[in-house]
C-alpha cells in the first residue's frame, strides 16, 4: 500500500469498477484521518498515486463531494470537508433519536442468538476498558454498536445510523479522553444492555440517548479544554 494517504494502485477492471474502488479506497481515507480536513485532493496526484487516469477520480470526487465528505472551493479546488461544531451538534443530535429508536426496537425484536453475540462483545469490549490500547477498544466499540443495530432489524435505519457514525467518527474520537469517560460508558453499556435483556423497549430507548448524550458533553467537554483531536 502506498504510504501517502494509505491509498493503493488500483487493478485493471472495467470504467464503473475503477470508479467506484476509487471512491471508496477515497471514502476510507478519509473517514480513516490519513487525508485530513482542509488538505487539497488533486486529480492528477491521486490518479498517479491509484494507477488510474483522471476520469474515475474526478467522478469519485463528485460522488464524495454529494456525500458531504469533500468540498469544491473557488481558486482552491477539492478540499476534505471540515465539520463545523454546529454540524457536529447536529449529528449527536440526530444520532441520539436514532439510536434510542434502534435500541427500542432491538429490545423489542432480538433474537437469542444475537443477544448472546451483544453480551459476548460487551465482555470483550470490557477486557479493553482498563487498558491503553485504544485501537482495540475502539474497534470492540463498533463491533459492539454494529451488533445493536443490527439487532434493530431495519436495513434502513441501520444505513443511516452507520453514515451518521462514518461522518462523525474523524471528530468524536477525542471523547474518550476525557478523564472517567471510558469507564462511564461501559457503565452505560452494561444498563443498555440490561434493558435489552428485559424486553423493555421504552427503558433502552432512553438510555441508548443518554449515552450519545453523555458522548457529546464529553466531545465538547474536550475540545473545551483544547485537547488534541486524536483519542478516543
Amino acid at each position: 500500500m502506498n504510504s501517502e494517504f494509505g491509498l493503493a494502485p488500483i487493478e485493471a477492471v472495467p470504467h464503473p469498477q475503477i470508479r467506484d474502488k476509487v471512491y471508496q479506497q477515497l471514502r476510507q481515507a478519509i473517514l480513516d484521518g490519513h487525508i485530513k480536513p482542509g488538505e487539497r485532493l488533486v486529480e492528477r496526484k491521486l490518479a498517479n498515486l491509484l494507477g488510474v487516469s483522471r476520469t474515475p477520480v474526478r467522478e469519485a470526487l463528485r460522488m464524495l463531494e454529494l456525500e458531504g465528505l469533500v468540498a469544491h472551493l473557488p481558486r482552491v479546488g477539492v478540499v476534505v470537508a471540515q465539520v463545523s461544531d454546529m454540524e457536529v451538534l447536529e449529528i449527536y443530535r440526530i444520532r441520539a433519536v436514532l439510536e434510542g429508536l434502534a435500541a427500542r426496537m432491538a429490545a423489542e425484536k432480538i433474537k437469542p442468538g444475537q443477544l448472546e453475540q451483544l453480551i459476548n462483545a460487551l465482555e470483550q469490549l470490557d477486557g479493553f476498558v482498563t487498558g491503553d490500547d485504544l485501537e482495540s477498544l475502539e474497534k470492540a466499540h463498533e463491533e459492539f454498536n454494529d451488533l445493536l443495530y443490527r439487532a434493530a432489524d431495519s436495513q434502513r435505519l441501520y444505513a443511516m445510523i452507520t453514515t451518521l457514525v462514518e461522518h462523525i467518527n474523524r471528530y468524536a474520537k477525542v471523547g474518550y479522553g476525557l478523564p472517567g469517560r471510558i469507564e462511564e460508558a461501559n457503565r452505560e453499556h452494561r444498563q443498555l444492555v440490561e434493558a435489552i435483556k428485559l424486553g423493555d423497549g421504552s427503558l433502552a430507548e432512553r438510555l441508548a440517548r443518554e449515552h450519545i448524550d453523555n458522548s457529546r458533553r464529553a466531545y465538547f467537554n474536550e475540545m473545551a479544554q483544547g485537547l488534541p483531536n486524536n483519542n478516543k
